[in-house]
């Protein structure tokens, strides 16, 4: 039995508690940041030594976007290659664009598969706004919907075609929020008329294998934030938006998102979510994690 969970390591290598845990709960998924990351040799020798603890294909996901989150920090910069500069450039200059574009995702396919990474969180279909939050900002490709469509749609079909499958976020839509959703639960007063002709629509159609949520509530649309909600998942990110492909959380550790440990870990999968996301690394909660998420009930 695979849990339906996608998992953070705390360090650079596996601790022993963390490769009994890879063994004995069968994580979806192993999501890396900056802190697994010494060197690219050690980098894929991590990797190798997940993969080899397992007897089927896992989720193999990098948070990397360029720009402020690049999780390659100690090794290169990406600092240029940020959603704003490719939505900016967009504008100014196609064909320029076009060959940014190309080299930045270029180099990170070659890379990815050198490591074997097989998934990346990209591309954030935000809309941006001159009041949109500091956190998304810069990760915003444009205020104008088309804009963002066809940026993001190129970024997927590259990358999967490639067999790096995406991960689009953080539907359905983060781009009206004025707070960060790691520190609070931010709200979206917008009704869902405006939103669904606005920063809903940006997922629509969206071919990424998968999609993240954000952890918003959104006041005039439902009473639940949206990895909450099961109005928001299934009426509109599966339905009305047509998403065919597997929905994760944004990471439950965030204190944007009530309740406790047992809430996070189950209520997105009552709601429709397909997988949790458990990013810190802490072996306690992983632990309870798994439990609650193979339960899969509220008692």
């Amino acid at each position: 039995m695979i849990t339906n969970a996608i998992f953070g390591i705390k360090y650079s290598y596996l601790s022993n508690k963390e490769i009994l845990f890879i063994k004995k709960y069968r994580p979806y998924g192993i999501i890396f940041f900056e802190r697994n990351i010494a060197s690219i040799h050690q980098f894929k020798s991590l990797i190798d030594h997940i993969k080899s603890l397992v007897n089927y294909d896992l989720l193999l996901l990098i948070d990397h976007e360029g720009g402020k989150i690049n999780r390659f920090n100690k090794i290169f910069s990406q600092k240029k290659y940020s959603a704003r500069y490719f939505g900016e450039m967009y504008n100014k200059d196609r064909k320029k664009y076009k060959k940014e574009l190309n080299y930045f995702l270029n180099f990170n396919v070659n890379l990815f598969k050198l490591l074997g990474i097989n998934a990346v969180a990209y591309p954030v279909l935000d809309i941006l706004y001159s009041k949109t939050h500091k956190i998304i900002k810069d990760r915003c490709f444009s205020s104008k919907k088309k804009q963002i469509i066809n940026i993001a749609n190129y970024v997927i079909d590259f990358y999967q075609l490639n067999k790096i499958s995406c991960i689009s976020k953080h539907a359905p839509g983060h781009g009206l929020s004025t707070s960060d959703s790691h520190l609070s639960l931010p709200t979206i007063k917008e009704n869902e008329e405006f939103l669904m002709k606005n920063d809903f629509e940006t997922f629509k159609n969206i071919k990424s294998h998968y999609m993240m949520t954000a952890h918003i509530y959104y006041k005039n649309v439902d009473k639940k934030c949206a990895t909450y909600s099961k109005y928001i998942l299934q009426d509109i990110i599966k339905k009305k938006l047509n998403f065919k492909g597997k929905i994760i959380t944004d990471d439950i550790c965030m204190k944007g998102l009530k309740g406790n440990l047992k809430m996070r870990s189950i209520q997105p999968l009552i709601a429709g979510c397909d997988l949790i996301l458990h990013c810190n690394g802490n072996m306690n909660e992983m632990l309870h994690v798994a439990k609650y998420v193979r339960s899969k009930s509220i008692k």
